[in-house]
């Protein structure tokens, strides 16, 4: 599963703390690419997705337990450019980790958004933080939030500006030694690197990417629902960078959002967000070291689709074997007749090891138990 909250496409006010001064730490699990905080909304404990690249979200079920002041409705666009409306609530307060942040704009998603599923009570994004400095520590597990800027490393050779005019961290990437992309950097989306697909068709005109596949299929969902049926492409580059630090060998699919750099990049160093003075910070954990960052996929990619398992998209090695869409009942010989979507998620459900294996599928003309090889690539 890629992307799931959202994406705002206007500026909304930020939320302020109760005192000057103030630096609070934050610890957060990593589940499955997400970052998981504990949060209190009006004394109503919930389990949030920390996001940079959204405004504070809650869900239908969450809100229903606190007060809330409805404000406007307001236009959203979700991380696979699907756009929809949404009511805009202020709530009084909101506290994390030792802090207390007052009048915090929030969206409410929709009853049944797949958010809930994943046992998730809510978004903790921009519309909270976005007038400090924020600092994400993957070795440490937690994020700090402060107005201090004495505080937190932050050394020209390793700063980027934010290019974006609101409060989302749109930052140049070099391609080829080159700037040739800009990317929000997504805390609320696992992997490294997702090329937007007007992009992609211009780094491989300038010769900065190579091509290695290409698929068809629907593997993304946005706080608008399922994405339609789309084509992507798979692709690598030599080397990419950001400030100072460079990657080689780096693969990355197209996505028919913006370009995004995901929670993969927290494994390389610290990120630092200086959002007063719209400054970006990369800190590699070793500064002169360029990591070979090429990574095999599945030439199959199982979606979870409601309480059961689907082959969601194929790549064209896999395309003579499936359409894409087919119902998966065993992997490996092990049934998968029914899912939990809360399972699937936050653990390693399906469990792939190797470079092949087998799954079955329910043919879509037959309705009959077939049995398809895939593997990595």
């Amino acid at each position: 599963m890629r992307k799931i909250i959202i994406i705002a496409a206007l500026l909304l006010g930020m939320a302020g703390v109760c005192h000057a001064g103030f630096y609070t730490r934050i610890p957060y699990q990593n589940v499955a690419g997400k970052m998981q905080v504990k949060v209190s909304v009006g004394g109503v404990e919930g389990t949030f997705i920390f996001d940079t690249g959204a405004p504070v979200c809650l869900t239908h079920t969450f809100a229903r337990k606190v007060n809330l002041t409805k404000i406007q409705e307001m236009r959203f666009v979700d991380s696979n450019g699907q756009e929809f409306t949404q009511d805009l609530y202020l709530l009084d307060a909101l506290k994390v980790s030792d802090t207390e942040f007052t009048k915090v704009q929030a969206v409410v998603f929709e009853e049944g958004n797949m958010v809930e599923q994943m046992g998730i009570d809510g978004v903790l994004g921009y519309t909270l933080f976005g007038s400090h400095i924020v600092e994400l520590d993957a070795a440490n597990q937690e994020i700090i939030i402060s107005d201090m800027e004495e505080r937190f490393p932050l050394k020209a050779e390793y700063a980027s500006r934010m290019l974006s005019a609101d409060y989302t961290p749109m930052i140049e990437w070099k391609v080829g030694g080159v700037v040739a992309d800009t990317v929000l950097f997504d805390s609320g989306a696992a992997g490294f690197w997702d090329v937007s697909e007007t992009k992609y068709m211009q780094l491989k005109k300038q010769g900065l990417v190579e091509q290695l596949s290409r698929g068809e299929g629907i593997i993304s969902f946005g706080a608008a629902g399922l994405e339609e049926s789309t084509v992507r492409y798979r692709l690598k580059a030599g080397e990419v960078g950001i400030g100072a630090a460079r990657f080689r060998n780096v693969t990355a699919e197209t996505t028919t959002g913006m370009s995004r750099v995901g929670t993969d990049l927290l494994y390389y160093g610290k990120v630092v967000m200086d959002y007063r003075k719209r400054m970006f910070y990369f800190i590699p954990n070793q500064p002169d070291a360029v990591p070979d960052m090429y990574r095999k996929t599945w030439n199959v990619e199982i979606t979870v689709m409601g309480d059961y398992l689907t082959a969601g998209f194929i790549w064209e090695s896999a395309a003579k074997d499936l359409s894409g869409g087919e119902r998966i009942v065993a992997v490996n010989g092990k049934r998968f007749d029914k899912v939990d979507m809360y399972e699937a998620m936050t653990t390693n459900l399906v469990n792939l090891t190797g470079d092949e294996a087998t799954i079955t599928v329910l043919d879509k003309q037959t309705g009959k138990e077939r049995d398809v090889k895939i593997h990595l690539e």
